[in-house]
């Protein structure tokens, strides 16, 4: 039986991850894709943890901290969520699997989160969808997820920079339509992408997604590696 702080209450349901841990998410909220679990295996220091930190930028209930501890129970995140309910759950989630020691769940806006040249990395999904005058899903959690209500591309690589040791490395998961915007902004705030790789739903279509890895004021040689077709058994 769970403890009252980690019960499962009614509009909840728990889905079951890699070595029978568990996520908790709510049954009619936004609920994890296959983005996350992408870029935690796109995420390459799963051994080199000594003393490193992580940023988690826009956390929502908590799914980038537990996939990355279930890779190395070893990682000292920092989650910051806007969203108080999909904060509550984080931590609950941190609970659950037994990380809360080395992941820290922070309830704010992350354009008011101070914290300069602090990690060596910031991991992130991010928000899509540009506002473009269409109708917005009415569920706040849904549309801050996916739209850029809270925070824009331009923002998130630009405080990216500012938390970002010099040198430190920024892993995130984007579409790939905006590819062409996305290396102007990085260029912008002088990064440079270490790794690309492209992802596609099947052999047929093109891509869809596209996994990132750039680098605050550090040249790298850019690899783009082989592509990661997710219909592929």
């Amino acid at each position: 039986m769970y403890e009252d702080s980690i019960r499962i209450l009614e509009d909840e349901d728990v889905t079951l991850l890699e070595d029978n841990h568990q996520f908790i998410q709510k049954k009619s909220e936004y609920r994890f894709s296959i983005d996350p679990v992408i870029l935690v295996d796109f995420f390459e220091n799963l051994k080199n943890t000594k003393n490193k930190k992580i940023l988690d930028i826009g956390t929502g209930n908590g799914i980038i901290p537990v996939l990355l501890n279930i890779k190395n129970k070893g990682y000292n995140i920092d989650a910051v969520e806007i969203i108080e309910r999909s904060a509550k759950l984080a931590r609950k989630n941190m609970l659950i699997n037994e990380i809360s020691s080395h992941v820290n769940v922070i309830n704010m806006d992350i354009k008011d989160y101070k914290a300069g040249n602090t990690y060596d990395y910031v991991v992130s999904n991010p928000p899509y969808m540009e506002i473009d005058g269409k109708l917005l899903n009415e569920n706040k959690e849904k549309s801050i997820a996916r739209h850029e209500i809270a925070l824009t591309l331009d923002e998130f690589i630009s405080l990216a920079k500012r938390f970002l040791k010099p040198g430190g490395s920024l892993y995130f998961v984007h579409r790939t339509y905006r590819l062409p915007q996305i290396i102007n902004i990085l260029t912008k705030y002088n990064f440079n992408i270490k790794r690309a790789k492209f992802v596609f739903y099947s052999m047929e279509n093109d891509s869809n997604l596209v996994l990132i890895e750039a680098l605050k004021n550090k040249k790298s040689i850019f690899i783009v590696e082989k592509p990661l077709f997710l219909g592929e058994k």
